[in-house]
């Protein structure tokens, strides 16, 4: 792929100066790094905007005369026209290893997808990682076929060439997980059967127990002592 070779050129700094570059269709920056004194710069908008369309990591300039290799760092748009506002550039050394965070490209359909109608869940969408400037990739491929329902592949099971993933080794990457509505109707197959109540059985033992009540000999009753009588003491 054909090298980008950008144009900076030293602004004023301030916000006076950021506002007139944006007014000239410039894009204000600030450029830092190893050894690097900051520096307000400027870059042609339409150059930038190409250059970030493109796939390269690092970029590439020239200021006053003398070439930098340097790393996008950050950039602002506009929330209205999705213009590019501002950029921060940092400058690197190639022989210098950086931490920098990739996005995750997940390669692939899941067997639990296809086979058990299971859902990719993505735990992570970027990754922390360490490597030489050269070596920075624009993303880190994930691939996700071998992944069965209630399955998943986690940071320990993933290794790149020349790229150290600094993520904890037990973070999860994705999950297939199962539908919410699958679960509900696997909880309802799995669940034990309860017995039926049997009604006329009910019926009968409530009969029999009235009938059992019914039939018993109720106590006789003394007869009132007559007037004048006292009743007996037992």
């Amino acid at each position: 792929m054909a090298q980008i070779v950008l144009n900076a050129e030293r602004r004023d700094a301030g916000k006076n100066s950021a506002t007139a570059s944006r007014r000239q269709g410039k894009v204000p920056g600030v450029f830092y790094g190893f050894g690097q004194e900051n520096m307000t710069i400027q870059f042609d908008a339409l150059s930038l905007v190409k250059f970030l369309q493109s796939e390269h990591t690092l970029v590439t300039f020239t200021l006053d005369g003398k070439e930098y290799k340097a790393l996008i760092r950050d950039f602002d748009k506009d929330p209205v026209t999705g213009k590019v506002i501002h950029i921060d550039i940092m400058s690197v050394r190639m022989d210098r290893a950086i931490d920098v965070r990739v996005p995750i490209e997940f390669v692939g359909t899941p067997i639990g997808v296809k086979t058990k109608g299971g859902i990719l869940q993505h735990d992570m969408n970027e990754f922390h990682i360490k490597c030489l400037p050269g070596d920075i990739p624009l993303h880190l491929e994930v691939n996700v076929e071998n992944i069965d329902i209630g399955k998943g592949i986690h940071v320990r099971d993933l290794k790149y060439d020349k790229i150290t993933i600094l993520n904890p080794q037990s973070e999860s990457v994705c999950t297939v997980v199962i539908p919410k509505a699958l679960e509900s109707v696997l909880a309802e197959a799995t669940a034990e059967p309860t017995e039926p109540e049997l009604i006329g059985a009910k019926g009968k033992e409530e009969g029999a127990e009235g009938e059992a009540k019914e039939g018993a000999p109720k106590a006789a009753k003394e007869p009132a002592p007559k007037a004048g009588e006292k009743a007996e003491k037992k």
